[in-house]
């Protein structure tokens, strides 16, 4: 959206706030001396509440059109209804509303009408029509890196860029919002899009030119599916950048021994795979993911017998989970052996089926976490919310001890140091 906007000649500026306590003050300083015309912030559901104190401390200083936009309040644009410090709020991708808004606000017209938004008008909202998905995403600037911290602080330094060539997905998990999100695109256009490939490595080249870096990230949700894509891009790829690596997610099933071999063949070093439980009753019925362990195990060992390394991701904490399903999730992790694993608490968000399910259950018990990588907000009928918790911060030291000890005593050791300073905060003294 910067890069959208500034090349239609308007001025943007990005404040990323880590700590709320010590960068709202700052913020608030910068935007009293910068004094911007619109004020717009991105929220998803688990950082809704940040974004709804940051409006309300703006308000209080600075009188400015304040804007809220992002994956929470598309799935909940009736939220304008209740929370009075919005002035409007975008309903799906922002790059053309925001411009078109953006445009008006500087000529002084009225921009009441303007597709994708909602606005609040007097005591009542005005709610505009979504605007159909930008199909051809190669008309889109490439993103614009320049003003975020990661990339202010690496200058002249290396650096490890993310890119994504595609949006949308096909698939219906019950945790994620793509569903959701489908939905309310019905109608308005293709879901799921890809950027050319020779766009795609226009993008990498123009990054490569500004940044030192000798690997990338590919976090794009369906890197493997568009098949001809992925053979195009692997075919293409070590002639254009020939000294660089690159990793991607790939879903079991999506990817064939030949898939694997172009990836390997390409220079990708690392695929990451969403495993998420081991017990296959939890997956299929409760995540509506319809992969077997077998396909799991099937995709693990295929790329590790062409040289690819691994990544599993994994959840604990699902409705429905027990000790014995988190043993199985660790059981199947060893089988897979992977290099690299991430583990996350579940977090419910609400506009997903699963999200949903959660709360008409009477499951969610406090409604917020800051992060879903180690609290649960569930009250769970089958597994305590300390048993969750405590699974999250010991699941890598009980899948690694098993075959990779130096990384098993590497997360002992993360643990004892997590645990202490815990304790020092709780008691005052951090």
């Amino acid at each position: 959206m910067s890069a959208v906007l500034k090349k239609a000649g308007h001025k943007v500026d990005l404040f990323e706030i880590d700590d709320l306590d010590r960068g709202l003050s700052c913020f608030l300083d910068y935007i009293q001396e910068s004094r911007p015309g619109l004020i717009s912030i991105s929220t998803n559901s688990h950082q809704y509440p940040y974004a709804r104190t940051i409006a309300r401390a703006i308000r209080e200083v600075y009188k400015s059109l304040i804007f809220i936009g992002g994956v929470h309040p598309t799935l909940f644009p009736e939220l304008l209804e209740k929370e009075e410090v919005f002035d409007g709020l975008c309903v799906g991708e922002g790059e053309d509303a925001l411009l078109e808004l953006v445009n008006k606000i500087a000529e002084g017209k009225d921009y009441s009408d303007v597709k994708n938004f909602w606005f609040r008008q007097g005591k009542g909202v005005v709610k505009n029509d979504p605007r159909r998905l930008l199909e051809n995403l190669d008309t889109l600037p490439f993103p614009d890196r320049s003003f975020f911290n990661y990339f202010k602080k690496h200058q002249g330094k290396k650096i490890t860029p993310r890119f994504i060539f595609s949006r949308g997905c096909p698939f219906d998990c019950a945790y994620c919002c793509n569903h959701a999100l489908r939905q309310k695109y019905a109608g308005l256009g293709v879901y799921l899009r890809f950027r050319s490939v020779d766009k795609a490595f226009e993008e990498i080249k123009k990054l490569k030119n500004e940044y030192d870096f000798s690997h990338i990230k590919l976090d794009d949700d369906t890197f493997s599916l568009n098949k001809d894509w992925l053979l195009e891009f692997c075919d293409k790829f070590p002639k254009q950048f020939p000294d660089l690596t690159f990793e991607c997610n790939i879903r079991p099933g999506t990817a064939d021994i030949d898939s694997l071999i172009a990836l390997k063949k390409a220079n990708c070093v690392l695929i990451k795979v969403g495993v998420e439980t081991g017990n296959e009753n939890l997956r299929r019925r409760v995540l509506n993911r319809q992969i077997t362990n077998d396909d799991i195990l099937d995709l693990f060992k295929k790329a590790k017998s062409i040289g690819l390394k691994t990544y599993s991701f994994n959840m604990v904490g699902i409705p429905g989970e027990t000790k014995k399903t988190i043993q199985e999730t660790v059981n199947l992790n060893v089988r897979l052996k992977p290099d690299f694993m991430q583990v996350t608490v579940f977090y419910p968000y609400l506009g997903t089926v699963l999200g949903d399910r959660c709360l008409k259950e009477g499951l969610i018990k406090n409604g917020f976490a800051d992060s879903y990588m180690t609290e649960s907000i569930l009250s769970l009928p089958t597994i305590s919310k300390k048993e969750i918790e405590r699974a999250a911060k010991s699941f890598k030291f009980d899948v690694y001890k098993h075959y990779d000890i130096k990384k098993a005593a590497a997360e002992k050791k993360a643990q004892l140091k997590g645990s202490a300073v815990y304790y020092l905060k709780k008691l005052g003294l951090k």
